[in-house]
């Protein structure tokens, strides 16, 4: 049996694992605040003044790879309690098997929606219901219903013992629920006792009953699943938000258990989940953006989460499943969101899976129980695609999942050289091909290709700008090392971390006579060099003899730290959101490398405990950088093969100091970043561009050629709300309705020289759809961006294209990815 970590040694791996996320993320936004100012440095335009750029755009120049729809993905991550459950899968009560959390990895950290003060003997977060003579205890004798044994804490039940025939008493959780959505709610629990019966109620924070069912009682473990309707809403939504507080589509309640009379019950085992939820498991928000925004892929588990997760913690019976701590994020996880849900979620937002299996062959002592090892790994590639004669197909099988699931891609490490990684080295060496202490790469691939040949797997690559600053030859040694038959990529992460601290951002500001608009726009700007920079990691394994190399990029955020007061261009903004934009630009440009983009969270990061202000971002799915992969994705709904062709983008730029390891120095990069796509039948042109300056609206002028001269253009703007300028990067203020970026839709015509002049205004994106051959709009029928709950779904189209060349209604494109969406011609009518 392992032993426990000392609580020292806990906290100091607390330091490595929060370190580069949760710190970072936390000295921007408590740094950011929600105010702008008025910058002093040198800027590229006055606010009231704007550039000029020309786009220009060589249709003839095609890459030879086809533009992949996977560079619409999303990362899915254990993130706390609150992040999966309820936010991915439908489970309303935190700690459901009563796990008693060992003290020293206990913290103020660990996330939940209301302070709770941790009881003597309730394992947290339940609360006690009780009033003289009423003794509550946590009993960990082994006769519970759900929980597998766990070497750290106690998986027991609670029981309640009343010692009078007057005595009340119980115990409860104070939750959310998504009572705008629906009033129904499935509650499971297992009850046994003496006393006649319990009262099972949802009820108000503030005690009043909203719906209650009695449960009968006998001496024997009984399992019980009623249904709870609630008579009306509670009129108490939860609102919260690191960046921003926002009032969310959740109520607040409590769930309580009591009973009255002399006698004891016990309780264990407990499940509450929507009455809508799809399939009795998945949240339908979750779902339906991952729908509406044409999600093509879902990473699993993690993220560092990757590290420490045995995939046999989630597989079987839900009562079967051992909770674990979170040591990457705190938190208790019930492991009820596993294997097989990961899987069916997959197949209900019709998403390609790729699983990340950990490389943390050596953990310490009191770790045993996460230890991953090549046999591990071939075991979940045999518990997922084996037929149900293997032994680990048969163990699928008993568990009710006859069929393999076939998952074709999967990656061995996370971030493997970062030392807040649970297993992590800084020798690529170590991790390619292993070492007197360590088992490489190349061990877990081979073993996992032996159980199913057709699998891709890739390796844990190093962002090479960040490599490069660190002067370590990562990726280099990784395809010296390595045998191309057992590398078939890298999944690379790039998140725009900015400089260290506010400090240092003051200090770069006095150095390059700029101000806070200066330093935000080279964050955003910075997302033009990744294209580059990942080719050439296409390059290198061109010259170690990979033929069929490809990069994932596989988490995609931008989290920059700010000087005091300083405006946050972070995800929740247009800039954000412009900085996402230029990084899918660069995937379209550099197509022939870049196949997989992951976008860093589902589009329903909704959880944020009340009593944590820095982390992590803010619930509201409703960001624009969501709206932007959309807008882009959604190009790929229907059948045609896109291949990228060349641009050039040139005019109003601004140079780009050295700011920080992601940031090189270049000079006279142009503000307005753009790519291109055709399609196979070399007809219909894509074209997508960003206005990254924070004070000036972009003419530009986009030179299409005499090919596409007098032909229908379809153009979707994404801009910001606000007007003001610098543009004081606004976040979202609700569920309901974009409020920090608008949406505009036109029908045009190419002149007859072959060009189009459009307007971006500042952290703007636009999408512009070039038909060829059939006189009149070809009307993308989804524009992508999410319209909110209470949004409209169809954009009115304006016309705007000369008389006597009215648009008649293009032909549909449909993908078979969630519902078909309607589709219009330029008057805004649906056919």
């Amino acid at each position: 049996m392992s032993s426990d970590p000392p609580s020292e040694q806990h906290v100091a791996n607390d330091r490595h694992t929060l370190s580069r996320r949760q710190y970072l993320v936390s000295q921007a936004m408590l740094a950011a605040g929600v105010t702008a100012g008025v910058g002093s440095g040198v800027a590229g335009a006055q606010s009231e003044s704007s550039i000029q750029n020309t786009v220009t755009v060589d249709p003839g120049e095609q890459s030879e790879q086809a533009v992949p729809e996977t560079l619409f993905g999303r990362l899915n991550e254990h993130y706390g309690d609150g992040t999966i459950y309820p936010g991915v899968y439908s489970l309303h009560v935190m700690n459901p098997t009563f796990w008693r959390v060992p003290d020293y990895w206990f913290s103020d950290a660990i996330d939940t929606f209301y302070d709770v003060d941790r009881d003597a003997d309730l394992p947290y977060p339940w609360e006690r219901v009780a009033g003289d003579g009423v003794d509550v205890a946590h009993r960990t004798d082994g006769d519970r219903v759900a929980g597998g044994e766990t070497p750290h804490g106690a998986v027991g039940y609670p029981r309640i013992s009343l010692g009078s025939a007057d005595a009340t008493g119980g115990l409860k959780q104070r939750i959310v629920l998504p009572d705008r959505r629906t009033h129904s709610y499935d509650l499971g629990v297992s009850v046994r006792g003496t006393v006649d019966s319990v009262m099972v109620a949802l009820t108000t924070l503030d005690g009043d009953t909203l719906a209650e069912t009695d449960i009968d009682v006998s001496e024997e473990w009984t399992r019980h699943e009623p249904a709870l309707e609630l008579s009306e809403a509670s009129g108490d939504q939860y609102t919260g938000g690191a960046v921003a507080t926002v009032q969310t589509p959740y109520g607040q309640y409590a769930v309580t258990f009591t009973a009255e009379g002399e006698g004891y019950f016990d309780l264990d085992f407990v499940e509450l989940a929507a009455g809508d939820a799809v399939n009795g498991k998945f949240n339908p928000y979750t779902v339906e953006l991952l729908e509406e925004q044409n999600g093509t892929w879902l990473k699993w588990p993690g993220g560092n989460v990757t590290s420490q997760y045995n995939w046999r913690d989630g597989v079987g019976p839900l009562d079967s499943r051992t909770p674990r701590f979170n040591h990457a994020w705190q938190g208790m996880q019930p492991n009820f969101f596993g294997t097989a849900e990961y899987l069916e979620l997959c197949e209900v937002a019709d998403l390609t899976p790729e699983i990340t299996v950990g490389w943390w062959d050596n953990p310490p002592e009191w770790a045993a129980e996460r230890q991953i090892l090549p046999e591990d790994a071939a075991d979940w590639v045999a518990y997922v695609n084996g037929d149900a004669d293997t032994e680990m197909g048969a163990l699928r099988a008993k568990h009710d999942h006859s069929e393999p699931w076939n998952v074709e891609h999967w990656g061995v490490g996370n971030e493997v050289w970062g030392s807040w990684q649970n297993g992590h080295t800084d020798d690529a060496g170590e991790y390619a091909t292993g070492s007197a202490e360590r088992t490489g790469f190349d061990a877990y691939s081979a073993a996992m290709r032996e159980v199913d040949d057709s699998i891709s797997v890739l390796a844990s690559g190093w962002d090479p700008a960040e490599a490069a600053a660190e002067d370590n030859p990562w990726n280099e040694t990784l395809l010296d090392e390595l045998d191309p038959s057992l590398l078939d990529g890298l999944n690379v992460h790039r998140y725009q971390w900015g400089l260290e601290n506010a400090d240092a951002v003051e200090a770069w500001k006095t150095e390059n006579d700029a101000d806070d608009w200066d330093y935000s726009e080279v964050m955003v700007m910075a997302a033009t060099q990744l294209g580059d920079q990942l080719a050439g990691l296409g390059d290198l394994a061109d010259e170690h003899g990979y033929d069929d190399f490809y990069v994932n990029l596989s988490e995609l955020g931008i989290f920059p730290t700010v000087a005091s007061g300083a405006p946050y261009p972070g995800p929740e903004t247009m800039p954000g959101a412009a900085y996402v934009a230029g990084a899918l630009n660069a995937a379209i440009r550099e197509t022939d490398t870049i196949r997989w983009v992951s976008q860093t969270w589902v589009p329903t990061k909704s959880w944020v405990p009340v009593k944590t202000t820095d982390y992590p971002p803010d619930p509201n799915p409703l960001r624009p950088d969501g709206s932007v992969t959309g807008l882009y994705s959604a190009v790929f709904e229907g059948d045609a093969e896109w291949h990228s062709v060349d641009v050039a983008a040139s005019g109003a730029g601004r140079d780009l100091p050295d700011t920080g390891p992601r940031v090189n120095p270049e000079a006279d990069v142009s503000y307005v970043d753009a790519a291109a796509m055709r399609n196979r039948r070399g007809k219909e042109l894509a074209v997508f561009l960003t206005n990254r300056n924070l004070r000036a609206a972009s003419e530009v002028t986009v030179e299409l050629g005499d090919w596409y001269a007098e032909k229908a253009v379809e153009i979707v703007r994404l801009s910001p709300a606000a007007d003001e300028r610098p543009l004081p990067h606004e976040l979202p203020t609700s569920w309901d309705e974009p409020t920090n970026h608008t949406v505009d839709h036109v029908v045009r015509e190419v002149t007859a020289d072959g060009t189009l002049s459009l307007t971006l205004a500042p952290a703007s994106v636009a999408r512009l759809y070039v038909d060829n051959d059939r006189g009149r709009a070809d009307i993308v029928g989804d524009n992508g961006v999410w319209p909110g709950l209470d949004g409209v779904e169809d954009i009115p189209i304006e016309n705007e294209r000369k008389p006597g060349k009215g648009p008649k209604p293009g032909k549909g494109s449909k993908s078979g990815r969630g519902p078909s969406h309607s589709r219009s011609d330029a008057s805004g009518r649906n056919d």
